[in-house]
C-alpha cells in the first residue's frame, strides 16, 4: 500500500491549543439551554398562518378540495396545540 504524505498546514491556519474549550460544554454555558422564539418569529408564523389559509381557500374555490382539507386540517391541528400549551400555560401560572 502506498503511504500518505500529510502536509502541514500553512503558518496561521493551525488552531491554538490554547484556544480550545476544556469541555465540550463549554460553548453552551454562556446560553439559556431554554430557546424560546423571539415576538418576531412568532409574529412572522402567524403572517404565513394567514397567507396559507388564503391558499386553501383559494384552493377550495379551484376545486383542489384535497389540498385545500388538508390545509384546513393541518391548521386545526396548529389551533388544538396552541390551545393545549395556553391550557399548560395556565397550569404554570397558579
Amino acid at each position: 500500500m502506498p503511504k500518505t504524505l500529510m502536509r502541514a498546514a500553512p503558518a496561521g491556519t493551525q488552531p491554538d491549543p490554547g484556544d480550545a474549550p476544556t469541555t465540550p460544554f463549554t460553548a453552551r454555558s454562556n446560553q439559556n439551554s431554554i430557546q424560546w422564539p423571539t415576538e418576531q418569529e412568532i409574529r412572522r408564523v402567524s403572517e404565513q398562518l394567514a397567507r396559507i389559509q388564503q391558499a386553501g381557500i383559494r384552493s377550495e374555490a379551484n376545486g383542489d378540495y384535497f389540498k385545500s382539507g388538508d390545509l384546513a386540517y393541518q391548521m386545526q391541528e396548529i389551533i388544538r396545540a396552541t390551545a393545549e400549551l395556553s391550557k399548560k400555560g395556565q397550569c404554570a401560572r397558579q
